[in-house]
C-alpha cells in the first residue's frame, strides 16, 4: 500500500505526496544488503575454509574427503613452534602498543578540546591510507646496519658499532608490528574513553587522586573493552600479516600468515586452509573471552 501524506505549501490547498510502492519494497533491502554481503563474502568463505581444511591434497589442488592430515602436519612439526613463537612476539607488540598508544588516547580525551579530538585521532589513522607494503619496506633503510637509527646513535656517540638486531630478526618484526598497528590501540582506546564523561577527570582531581591510582582504579576499568578490542586486532594482525616476517624478519621469523603463504606456494592448499581455520578459531576464542570478561558492546555505549 502506498503511503500518502498531505503538506500545505505557501498557505495554498494541501498537496498530496504519495510514496511509490517500489520505494516501500526497496527500503527493507537497503538494510538487508550489508547482511547479505557479509554472509556471501565473509561467513560462507570462512565456513568453506574449515571444510576445505579436511579435504585430501592432490598434485595441484584438493579433492573432497575427510582427513586430519593437514592439522597433524601443523601440530606435529616445526610449524607449531613457529606459530607459538609468533604468538609470543605478537603479545610483546601488544604490550608495547599499549604502553605507547593508550596514553595518547587518554591525553586526547582529557586534554584536547572536544571539537578537535576526532581530528587529532585522524592523524593516527592517516598512515593506513598508504599501502602496507610501502610502510613496512620503508623501515628497512631506517633499521638496517647503516640506516638512520644506527647512523644517528653512532654520530651521537651512544654506540660504537651498528646494532645488528634491529633488522632481519624477531626484534625487527616486533618494531614493524608496533609501527604498523599502533593506531589500532589509539583508535579503540579513544572510542572507549569517549564514552567516559570528561567530568570524571575533574572529580579525580578534586578528590586528590594520584595519576597511578586514577589510571588503575578509574580509567583502566572503564576503558577495558576498548583496550581488549585493540589488543586483539594487533595480536591477530601480528600473527597473520606475512609481509612483516618476509621483509623485516630473518630465517626464524615465521608467523601463521607466512606459514599459509608457504603452503600455498607448495600447492598444499589443505594445509593453508587448516592454518587459516586455526587462526579463525584463535580469533573467535579471544573475542568470546573478551566479551565474557568486558562485554565488548560497551565500547560504543555512553557511561551511565
Amino acid at each position: 500500500m502506498a503511503v500518502q501524506s498531505t503538506e500545505t505549501v505557501g498557505g495554498a490547498r494541501p498537496v498530496d505526496r504519495t510514496t511509490p510502492p517500489w520505494r516501500e519494497r526497496l527500503v527493507p533491502w537497503v538494510f538487508r544488503a550489508p547482511l547479505i554481503f557479509m554472509v556471501i563474502f565473509f561467513a560462507l568463505p570462512m565456513a568453506m575454509t574449515v571444510v576445505f581444511s579436511v579435504f585430501e591434497r592432490t598434485m595441484f589442488w584438493m579433492e573432497p574427503g575427510f582427513t586430519l592430515f593437514s592439522y597433524e602436519n601443523f601440530f606435529f612439526s616445526a610449524r607449531l613452534t613457529n606459530f607459538l613463537n609468533s604468538m609470543k612476539y605478537s603479545l610483546i607488540s601488544v604490550a608495547i602498543c599499549f604502553v605507547f598508544g593508550f596514553p595518547i588516547a587518554v591525553f586526547v580525551r582529557k586534554s584536547i578540546p572536544q571539537v578537535a579530538q576526532h581530528r587529532v585521532v585522524l592523524l593516527f589513522i592517516l598512515p593506513f591510507m598508504v599501502s602496507e607494503i610501502i610502510r613496512v619496506f620503508a623501515l628497512r633503510p631506517v633499521l638496517q646496519r647503516n640506516g638512520l637509527v644506527n647512523t644517528t646513535l653512532m654520530d651521537l656517540g651512544i654506540i660504537d658499532e651498528p646494532i645488528t638486531a634491529l633488522l632481519y630478526t624477531h626484534t625487527g618484526v616486533v618494531i614493524g608490528e608496533v609501527l604498523s598497528f599502533l593506531p589500532f590501540i589509539v583508535f579503540s582506546g579513544f572510542l572507549a574513553m569517549e564514552a567516559v564523561p570528561k567530568y570524571i577527570f575533574e572529580v579525580c582531581d578534586d578528590l586528590g587522586v594520584g595519576p597511578w591510582r586514577r589510571f588503575k582504579d578509574v580509567i583502566l576499568p572503564l576503558a577495558a573493552p576498548g583496550i581488549f578490542a585493540g589488543s586483539v586486532f594487533i595480536f591477530v594482525n601480528g600473527l597473520g600479516v606475512a609481509l612483516l616476517p618476509n621483509i623485516l624478519g630473518g630465517a626464524g621469523a615465521v608467523n601463521a600468515g607466512l606459514i599459509a603463504t608457504q603452503a600455498i606456494t607448495a600447492l598444499d592448499f589443505p594445509l593453508a586452509m587448516a592454518v587459516s581455520a586455526i587462526m579463525m578459531a584463535t580469533l573467535m576464542t579471544l573475542l568470546w573471552i573478551g566479551h565474557r570478561l568486558f562485554d565488548l558492546t560497551k565500547i560504543l555505549t555512553p557511561l551511565s
